[in-house]
Parts: C-alpha cells; structure tokens; sequence
C-alpha cells in the first residue's frame, strides 16, 4: 500500500486525533492509543492532555511516553515535533478497573492549530480542577488533624475522681 500521508497532507492541510479506548479481557486492562497525525504543510508542536478516572483508583501503566500528571484525573505529554505527514502514537493502559468502568477518553490540546478529535485545552478549567484539587487535600489534611487532637482529648469509658454517678441497679459505682 503507497504511503498516502503526502498527498492527504495536499488535500486536508488538517492536523487529526484518533483515540481508541478498549476493555483488554486478557489483562483485564482498560487500553488506550492515542494517534496524532500532522496532514499540514509545516511541521507542528503540540502537547496532548487526557482525562483518566483517577478518583475511582485506577493507575496508569505501560505508558512508554511517560508525561505527567496535570491535575487530578488530567495526565500530559508534550509531543515532538511533528513534520508534515508524520504521526505520534500514545499508548498507555488503565488497571484497577472492571469491565465497562471506562469506555472512552477525552482528548485535550495545546499548540498552535486546532487538532481534529481533540478539545482545546481550556487553561481555567485546569485551573479550576487545580484550585479543588488543592482545596480537597487541605480538607483531607484538616480532617486529620482534627482526628489525631479528639484521639488524645478524649478516652472512652474512664472517669476520674468520685462520679457522683449510680448503677442501674440503685447500687454505687
């Protein structure tokens, strides 16, 4: 088969994202690939950003590409660049999860041109998820504290000194 990404890149002048999310039945694995494909004259830098159910306990594994974590449920790879006609797989797989807990995952971007199958990054969306982000680590941390001082505060069932106090049965203590 002739290698087509030349004249597609004449005829589209596109740069295009083809994400494909699938249940692996022998890994019991959710598997993700991710495509980019440069059909432009000019050569493109962008970073692709996906959203992953990291609040449910799943982990990211196999990922070959490495990234980082944006924010909470939000992981990134900045892409090389791209010459016209060339393509970038991501590919990465999601454990901890049964079947049907994940079939399908959004694609985000930043670069210059608008990439086919993929959504903008909107900058103060991350942010916003940031902000709750650090928001709820305050909570989570606050909470524990608030645990460790009623933990030393107070001993169930010992009363110091004379209670005053009598039994059910009429009898004292």
């Amino acid at each position: 088969m002739p290698d087509l990404a030349g004249s597609i890149t004449k005829i589209m002048s596109a740069v295009i994202c083809n994400e494909s999310t699938t249940w692996n039945k022998e890994t019991k694995q959710v598997d993700v690939s991710i495509t980019l494909f440069n059909y432009t004259s000019r050569a493109r830098s962008y970073s692709l950003l996906v959203n992953w159910p990291e609040k449910s306990g799943a982990e990211i594994i196999g990922n070959d590409r490495g990234g980082r974590k944006e924010a909470m449920g939000i992981w990134g790879w900045k892409i090389e660049t791209l010459d016209p006609g060339e393509r970038a797989v991501v590919e990465y797989s999601l454990s901890n999860l049964e079947k049907g807990d994940w079939t399908e995952t959004d694609v985000f971007f930043r670069g210059s041109q608008d990439v086919i199958g993929a959504t903008k990054l909107d900058e103060k969306m991350l942010d916003e998820i940031r902000k709750q982000e650090q928001i709820l680590n305050q909570v989570e941390e606050n909470g524990d504290e608030n645990e460790k001082e009623s933990e030393t505060k107070y001993e169930p069932g010992v009363v110091s000194g004379d209670s005053g106090q009598t039994t059910l049965f009429g009898g004292e203590n």
